[in-house]
């Protein structure tokens, strides 16, 4: 028997200097597969903050269909985050997250997609981008060869 997924009513959308966006959704639907209501907005080199607008009004746009909006942008303060804000300031169905990563992401979405109540992504969320910050200690590994394995 097959499973359906719950549709999703929440709404996801990257945005980050670079191909940071572009890339943190691939990644995603690489680990989970393809994704309903997942968009990317990269402000690369040479675009103007008149495209960055316009990319990310076109993708809140695409995502009118669900409920809320989670918006995750790569830092607080750059252009992806300020344009998101102020995109969203007349809006009171979306959320902006900001330093995001990938098990943030994916926690996000893999959550969102079983069904998860909105306000506890919220927190779940930055938990999990913030519990997955570290540095790797090499000489750490002989002695805890299992927890690497």
């Amino acid at each position: 028997m097959v499973r359906e997924m719950p549709e999703a009513s929440i709404g996801v959308l990257v945005a980050g200097h670079g191909r940071f966006a572009g890339g943190l959704v691939e990644a995603v639907e690489l680990i989970l597969g393809p994704q309903e209501g997942l968009r990317a907005v990269d402000f690369t080199a040479g675009d103007t903050a008149t495209e960055l607008k316009d990319g990310i009004d076109a993708a809140l746009a695409d995502l009118a269909g669900f409920e809320s909006v989670a918006v995750f942008c790569d830092l607080r303060g750059g252009s992806p985050f300020n344009v998101s804000r102020a995109a969203a300031s007349s809006r009171d169905d979306v959320d902006i997250y900001y330093g995001a990563n990938l098990p943030m992401l994916i926690d996000f979405v893999s959550k969102r997609n079983l069904g998860v109540a909105p306000r506890l992504l919220r927190s779940a969320a930055v938990d999990e981008g913030r519990s997955n910050l570290d540095c790797f200690d090499a000489s750490a590994v002989e002695a805890h060869e299992d927890d690497w394995a």
